[in-house]
Parts: structure tokens; C-alpha cells; sequence
């Protein structure tokens, strides 16, 4: 079988500028170079600390029909969201990250793992489809 490595996620979104903006004031993503494509707007980023992955911000076609969610997903509170598709970071910083999310008013749901070493903050960003989760392990996380 042939050894497969993480390439890119794209997420699309009706307004790539304030998505893109997020990601960088709050999650610390960088702009990197991008394609320009003719009728729609494109953002390609990525972490400093994971220089192979990158994240493609796509504007949503107005006219194609809207892909189905979850139950619940568009204005579910932050504690529904475990169980729901996210993505997952990890953070040196985690009070301090999770500090800021509150400074911004971002609402915000705190759990912790059986394990007691992996502290978890689920929250939504701008678009309010899907959450992003930034986890803790412990001493695993590197500074």
C-alpha cells in the first residue's frame, strides 16, 4: 500500500476574506501562494509549524445546492460539538489560547479527557458550519 501524507483540507465559505482573517489573527495561519481562478475567490494557508499542510479556503457556489450538515450543526452550541466533524490542533499556550478566544466573545466549551492530561476547548468559527478544537495533551505538547 502506498504511504499517504496529509496534503491540504479546503473548507469552502461565503466569504473567504473574514474566514482567512481568523485564521490568521486567532489560529496564527500564514497566507501562502494561491492560484487565481476566474468567478470565485480562493485563500491557500498554512501553520509556520506544519509547512506541509495547507488549508484551502474556497468561496462557496452560490448556485450549487447547500451540502448537508449534521443535526443540529448551524447555531448548535459549543457543547454538541465533540462529536461533530472538526478540525483538531494542538497549543503549547492552552489557558492563554483559550483566554483570547474569550477576549474575542467567542463562545467556548471546556472538557477534559478520562485521562485527565487532554484538555479540550470546542468552539465555532465565523461560518458557524463547522468547529475547530485545539487540544492539550499534556506534557506531549510541544512548546
Amino acid at each position: 500500500m502506498a504511504t499517504l501524507q496529509l496534503n491540504h483540507i479546503a473548507r469552502e465559505t461565503s466569504d473567504v476574506a473574514r474566514l482567512a482573517a481568523f485564521y490568521e489573527a486567532v489560529l496564527g495561519f500564514e497566507r501562502i501562494p494561491s492560484p487565481t481562478y476566474s468567478g470565485f475567490q480562493v485563500a491557500w494557508l498554512r501553520l509556520p509549524s506544519s509547512p506541509d499542510v495547507a488549508l484551502h479556503l474556497i468561496e462557496r457556489d452560490p448556485a450549487a445546492a447547500p451540502v448537508a450538515v449534521g443535526p443540529g450543526a448551524e447555531g448548535a452550541p459549543p457543547s454538541q460539538l465533540p462529536r461533530r466533524h472538526h478540525l483538531a490542533f494542538s497549543v503549547a499556550d492552552y489557558d492563554g489560547f483559550v483566554t483570547g478566544l474569550k477576549a474575542r466573545g467567542t463562545d467556548v466549551f471546556e472538557k477534559s479527557q478520562p485521562d485527565g492530561r487532554t484538555r479540550q476547548v470546542f468552539f465555532f468559527d465565523p461560518d458557524d458550519e463547522e468547529d475547530l478544537v485545539f487540544t492539550k495533551l499534556g506534557l506531549d505538547v510541544p512548546s
